[in-house]
């Protein structure tokens, strides 16, 4: 199938050809028709189209047009051949979804159907429910697919404002508490909008210290917009984050870390990587390698595998590491 301009123009106008039954149209007639409406659109510069084109694009509506039973005829009318639509009034661009296109739109529908509910997604609901209703599924009420969810989660009711500030470049005024209730307020360019370990964070351009600063969606308390010159983002989020685990991006280099595992655990983490920088060093011995810039999510990340992981390398993340687990132990020791 062609994808270019051209051909979608093509489309149309011979499947306004094919749908009157007012006129028969012999091959010619539509290459006519087709380089007429081309030349219109793009002026005397367009070199015409050819005939192997004119015979793709019908083969190609003949497909599209049998998904609903309709077929291209084609008509001897004694002086040659004909071409239209079996069925009169019919075009592919005036007809309901195909079945293709319905399961497509159903699979899509039942994965809506989780943000029903959302704090500030009202718009969001009243979209499922309309398609819902079209493509039969309000009966649906049992969930076939599940998703990790924090339904007590807060970040949320700012998630609108938040995105919308973003899409129309406004600077805002963030009031903010942090988990040892330091509060404090902030001037942010708002450039994006991150999710990870279910929670929400903010990304934009500190007015005052003219750094990146994240902020976690559920330690804001309000927001106010103010009326400064926004400053658009420099950094390419599409790729910030690709030397870190987790949010966390500190000013540090990217190091090599080297991790081994217990027998039982290192299936897992072969087939689900730690960072898409992840290696195996030696199947045997159960080693692999990540590079990353260390922070306070790989921390996390590495303790979850308890007894079962041990920091090889570099000595600097090593020493950091068991210094975390010595203190995890002592802490256990005063808690007895």
């Amino acid at each position: 199938m062609a994808t270019n301009k051209h051909a979608q123009v093509r489309y149309k106008v011979l499947d306004d050809c094919f749908s009157n039954f007012g006129r028969l149209y012999s091959f010619n007639d539509l290459i006519d028709e087709c380089n007429s409406k081309l030349r219109d659109l793009y002026g005397d510069d367009y070199t015409g189209v050819g005939i192997r084109s004119i015979r793709s694009d019908i083969a190609y509506l003949r497909e599209r047009a049998g998904e609903f039973g309709v077929d291209i005829e084609s008509i001897n009318g004694g002086d040659g051949y004909y071409y239209r639509y079996s069925e009169k009034g019919f075009s592919i661009f005036h007809q309901d979804f195909t079945a293709a296109d319905m399961a497509e739109f159903r699979e899509a529908v039942l994965m809506l159907q989780r943000f029903k509910g959302m704090p500030n997604q009202e718009w969001m609901s009243e979209v499922v429910l309309k398609l819902e209703d079209k493509l039969n599924l309000k009966e649906n009420n049992s969930s076939v697919i599940g998703y990790e969810e924090n339904p007590s989660y807060t970040g949320l009711d700012w998630m609108e404002d938040l995105f919308e500030a973003i899409v129309n470049k406004q600077v805002l005024n963030v009031s903010y508490r942090t988990f040892t209730e330091k509060a404090f307020t902030c001037t942010i360019h708002p450039h994006y909008l991150k999710e990870y370990n279910n929670r929400w964070f903010l990304f934009g351009l500190n007015e005052y210290s003219n750094k990146i600063s994240s902020l976690a969606l559920d330690r804001i308390d309000g927001i106010e917009q103010v009326h400064i010159q926004y400053k658009p983002s420099e950094v390419d989020y599409n790729t910030f984050f690709n030397d870190v685990v987790g949010v966390t991006v500190n000013p540090a280099d990217k190091i090599d870390i080297y991790l081994k595992f217990s027998e039982s655990r290192f299936p897992y983490v072969e087939t689900k990587a730690l960072h898409p920088s992840q290696r195996i060093i030696d199947y045997g011995e159960h080693i692999i390698g990540i590079s990353v810039i260390p922070n306070r999510e790989l921390d996390a990340l590495i303790l979850s595998f308890g007894k079962d992981v041990q920091v090889l390398s570099p000595e600097s993340y090593k020493e950091h590491f068991n210094g975390i687990v010595k203190e995890m132990y002592d802490n256990l020791l005063v808690c007895k």
